[in-house]
């Protein structure tokens, strides 16, 4: 792993704990173990990390998608996979979130940006769902997308409950489950009530 590589990953990390204002380049440096000027010939300000950070997650998770599309039989075993993957993920504290849309703006509007450009392909893979047979074919493929990726203010909303009574991971995965077996058709549904079927099994 190259320095830069370190630098983004701590940094991830770190904001992800502790959002991203309360996290210094002086805080990121020590946690590093290198010096301030190390840190600065590097990277010119935290703006800068953090977009770094935010481009590296996004081409991570593409690549992914097309690798799971190419090695998949169909698109619900794609939607599954993506399912099973975010409920192990760190989810970042409320603080990540509010910081990006208070304190950098530009920042908010590429992932704004970035967000459109999810849901043009979000709706290509369930187009790709309705012409395997897998998805309805009287599905709205627009309001679909957006409810995917809207999804994620579902998270931030329960965010700000003092006690939930589940955890983030349960939500997100109830969630997407119930939608996707929701837009399936009896074929889609078959899978996705053997992998609750084999997941129930293996929590027993």
């Amino acid at each position: 792993m190259t320095l830069k590589e370190r630098i983004i990953k701590e940094a991830g990390t770190l904001f992800y704990q502790y959002g991203i204002k309360s996290v210094s380049m002086d805080d990121l440096a020590s946690s590093l173990g290198i010096s301030k000027r190390t840190l600065y010939e590097n990277f010119k300000d935290k703006e800068e990390v953090l977009l770094t950070y935010l481009a590296d997650i996004r081409d991570e998770r593409n690549n992914k998608v097309f690798e799971v599309i190419e090695r998949s039989a169909n698109m619900i075993e794609v939607f599954l996979y993506f399912i099973e993957f975010h409920k192990k993920k760190e989810l970042p504290s409320i603080k990540f979130y509010e910081d990006i849309y208070k304190y950098y703006p530009r920042i908010y509007k590429l992932i704004q940006k970035d967000v459109e450009t999810n849901k043009v392909y979000i709706k290509k893979y369930l187009q790709q769902g309705i012409d395997q047979g897998y998805i309805r074919e009287n599905l709205n493929v627009d309001v679909a997308a957006f409810l995917v990726e809207e999804s994620t203010y579902t998270y931030i909303r329960a965010a700000y409950l003092e006690k939930p009574p589940f955890s983030f991971q349960e939500l997100f995965f109830t969630m997407m489950v119930n939608f996707i077996r929701g837009i399936s058709t009896n074929k889609g549904i078959e899978i996705i009530d053997n992998y609750l079927t084999n997941k129930t099994n293996e929590n027993n």
